[in-house]
């Protein structure tokens, strides 16, 4: 599913999704998924193609509903694993040929009408190893303070992420996320959340989020 492929003619299966190339003559390719339709010239070089945030319309937020709360004693550490939306990216060299969903789409109002924002929304078990799912995301959660803390779902800033993949599967970077307080502070690192995955691109420095709703 992710990774490079030659530019010739096939199928690839990426989801539910089928990209079909088809060499037209010995120079030109067509490109076709969907209604999409690229007329490519032959290159040494082949095609990749990458998992990419699920920023949908242009949202910077992901918003994860948990199908079980989470409670945190004072002053530890807990890991755990959530399944997230996805898009995927074709891209030649740098260049995006395409862009589609691989997940469903939903959004949510992320805070009050006033002051919200609109997020990419989902909602997820909560796991102590991988599950089955194109789509994952590693949480972190440290509780410094000195009381137990609850969780019943976690906002990532996501707009421009690095993504990180394996054939089959697409992760988006570990999560930190920290009480220092009641307000939650959630950390984008940009890091891979396991070893020996592949990155989609080169990771770039992403804000921290209060999450006070």
């Amino acid at each position: 599913m992710f990774g490079e492929y030659q530019l010739r003619t096939q199928f690839v299966k990426v989801g539910d999704t089928k990209i079909h190339m088809l060499e037209e003559t010995e120079e030109l390719i067509k490109y076709r998924r969907d209604n999409v339709r690229v007329i490519l010239k032959k290159s040494r070089g082949g095609f990749r193609i990458v998992p990419a945030p699920a920023e949908g319309y242009g949202v910077k937020l992901l918003l994860i509903d948990f199908e079980e709360r989470i409670m945190i004693p004072p002053r530890e550490t807990l890991y755990f694993y959530l399944t997230a939306p996805i898009e995927a990216e074709v891209l030649l060299g740098d260049t995006v040929v395409d862009r589609f969903q691989i997940s469903c789409e939903k959004y949510a109002l992320y805070g009050t009408p006033e002051i919200g924002a609109i997020a990419r929304y989902w909602r997820s078990g909560v796991y102590a190893s991988e599950p089955e799912s194109p789509g994952l995301i590693r949480i972190m959660i440290t509780n410094k303070t000195n009381k137990w803390m609850e969780m019943d779902h976690v906002v990532v800033y996501i707009a421009g992420t690095v993504m990180f993949y394996s054939y089959y599967r697409a992760y988006y970077p570990l999560v930190k996320v920290e009480f220092k307080s009641d307000v939650p502070e959630v950390n984008n690192t940009g890091e891979p959340p396991r070893e020996g995955l592949t990155p989609s691109k080169k990771p770039l420095p992403l804000p921290n989020f209060l999450m006070r709703w």
